[in-house]
């Protein structure tokens, strides 16, 4: 999902100057400029892109304080922060104005006395919500951790691997799984390649969509009765041929409640690359 940049157009300037940085920094950014087109209804595409952003970046300055489009859009974001009990809204403060009374108490990015160091604050805020190899899937019943990571082949064995924790406030347990890929030849060279061009995140999330596609009508699952650990194996075709081998691993830990568990193991796969999908961006 987008970051959406709420401001004042009499601040323009500043404005285009965060978003491109935060572009080349690999982040999804929504601003007005870049995405509307002419007839679209403004009021309608703004209020779907505040209510699809991950976070809302408030732009404060002289301007934007008196603005009522920019006041909407601030109330906006601290009524999604309330329903959905996350922070969404960051303030960043860009000339000497007087803050709203509802972001008194937050942290904010001054961009006044040291640019450098306010960006800075504003990527490692957003990396916590825009990171593409690691995030939370939620359902009422419980969450899904996951995390990726990856090696240079030539080194390991292994060239990527996701990580997924499933746990819940209500179960006795944890289910432990792990998904490693390992490619022949024509593939760890395919990797290596798109390692070192800085496209490797991209590479692994189209294996992954790949992997996903081919579990559709054919889910993927495990039933756990006991501790140790269970393992499937299956392949993944590459668009050059190239063959993945990938093993997933699971097993539950904590306290025995009896019961046999039915793991849904292609579903925190889905999860894995919805996140990928709603936090990457593919600059024009």
């Amino acid at each position: 999902m987008p970051i959406f940049i709420s401001y004042s157009q009499q601040d323009a300037g500043f404005v285009d100057i965060l978003a491109t940085n935060l572009v080349k920094a690999k982040h999804h950014v929504w601003m007005d400029r870049w995405e509307l087109n002419i007839g679209d209804s403004l009021t309608s595409k703004i209020e779907e892109a505040l209510t699809d952003s991950s976070a809302i970046l408030v732009i404060l300055s002289k301007h934007s304080v008196e603005s009522p489009w920019c006041k909407r859009e601030l109330t906006a974001g601290l009524v999604r922060e309330l329903e959905e009990r996350k922070i969404i809204v960051m303030p960043c403060v860009i000339d000497n104005c007087k803050i709203p009374l509802f972001l008194r108490d937050k942290l904010y990015a001054d961009f006044r006395k040291n640019p450098d160091k306010a960006f800075a604050l504003v990527e490692n805020s957003l990396g916590r919500i825009s990171n593409p190899a690691q995030g939370r899937a939620e359902s009422p019943e419980f969450y899904t951790d996951w995390a990726l990571e990856w090696n240079d082949p030539e080194i390991f064995g292994w060239s990527f691997r996701w990580t997924f924790v499933d746990h819940g406030p209500n179960l006795p347990y944890v289910v432990v799984g792990e998904c490693s890929a390992n490619g022949d030849n024509i593939a760890n060279r395919i990797f290596k390649v798109a390692l070192d061009d800085g496209k490797h995140i991209e590479y692994i999330r189209n294996i992954l969509q790949t992997i996903v596609v081919g579990f559709e009508g054919k889910p993927l699952g495990g039933l756990i009765e006991d501790t140790s650990v269970k393992f499937v194996i299956f392949k993944a075709t590459g668009k050059s041929g190239e063959t993945w081998t990938l093993m997933y691993t699971y097993r539950r830990m904590g306290i025995d409640n009896g019961m046999d568990t039915y793991v849904h193991l292609d579903n925190n796969l889905k999860f894995a690359l919805k996140h990928m999908d709603d936090v990457d961006y593919q600059p024009e």
